[in-house]
């Protein structure tokens, strides 16, 4: 088992894996990217993830290097040659290689790169007692629909939500709107009836968020997609966030507010249920704490 990157057309060892400097991903952050997890050694949800990154693609003109077949065939020999039971696979297309000016060429191939990791696994008690969130103001850009690689207003929040011993970060609208975490869609519930921000330009359609709405129906379990307030969260029977690599994760806590008793409620771990569950850990994955 070793953790490998795909680079021009090549699976080389991660910590040798270099782009070239006048990659736009690298002097503009000029690119798209996803995050593919496996369960039981497989692809997890990768038809939907093929399908957003063609979203995001198009999204800013920027022309695929590989049919999604294609990309398929790259993870599934990068699957076999790293050889972890659950692996964090890593996609990132950029707009590709010439010397730095803000305007780019017509034709300019698009660089695809891939990495391969252990799936990280995250403390327990995340899950059993759940995890605490603060609220940041949104300043982000108006195309957050887009996965693009450009993440310094994510990252900054993210390391506000470390300092101050959080899980996550909440961007809420200067009108008092939620809207997503830093790396995660968020729900609540109130009443038994689950509640989502809508999938418009305020916010990531999550693979994982659109999961759970498909879920959702299925299982006859009512849903929401609407602007929703900060107080209304602050003030519902259970909150959780979701995303890839944590499926779904309690919320007890929203800056000084618990919320409800504190303890992740009743329909978070139903929902936690719908995904499946993996049984092919070979690797002991790092762990977050």
């Amino acid at each position: 088992m070793r953790e490998i990157a795909y680079i021009n057309s090549n699976f080389i060892d991660l910590n040798k894996a270099v782009v070239p400097i006048n990659d736009r991903g690298y002097l503009f952050a000029d690119g798209i990217y996803e995050v593919v997890v496996t369960r039981n050694g497989r692809p997890f949800l990768l038809a939907e993830h093929l399908a957003r990154l063609q979203r995001s693609a198009d999204a800013i003109l920027l022309q695929l290097p590989l049919t999604p077949a294609e990309i398929t065939d790259i993870i599934e020999r990068g699957l076999n040659e790293s050889g972890f039971g659950e692996t964090l696979v890593y996609i990132q297309i950029t707009r590709g290689i010439e010397p730095r000016r803000h305007n780019y060429s017509d034709n300019l191939k698009a660089n695809l790169t891939m990495t391969f990791r252990p799936h990280p696994e995250y403390d327990p008690n995340l899950t059993s007692k759940g995890a605490a969130i603060i609220t940041v103001p949104e300043i982000r850009w108006q195309r957050c629909d887009i996965k693009s690689i450009a993440l310094l207003p994510n990252i900054m929040m993210k390391q506000k939500a470390v300092a101050c011993k959080a899980q996550e970060a909440l961007f809420v609208s200067s009108s008092g709107l939620i809207r997503e975490a830093t790396a995660a869609n968020i729900f609540f519930v109130k009443d038994k009836v689950l509640y989502t921000p809508p999938a418009d330009h305020h916010i990531l359609n999550g693979i994982s968020r659109a999961y759970i709405i498909r879920q959702a129906a299925r299982h006859g379990v009512d849903l929401i997609e609407r602007e929703c307030s900060l107080a209304e969260t602050l003030a519902a029977d259970e909150v959780f966030i979701t995303s890839s690599t944590i499926d779904l994760l309690p919320v007890n806590r929203i800056d000084d507010t618990t919320i409800a008793d504190g303890r992740p409620g009743p329909l978070s771990k139903t929902v936690k249920t719908w995904f499946p569950v993996s049984t092919s850990r070979e690797n002991p994955a790092i762990r977050h704490n």
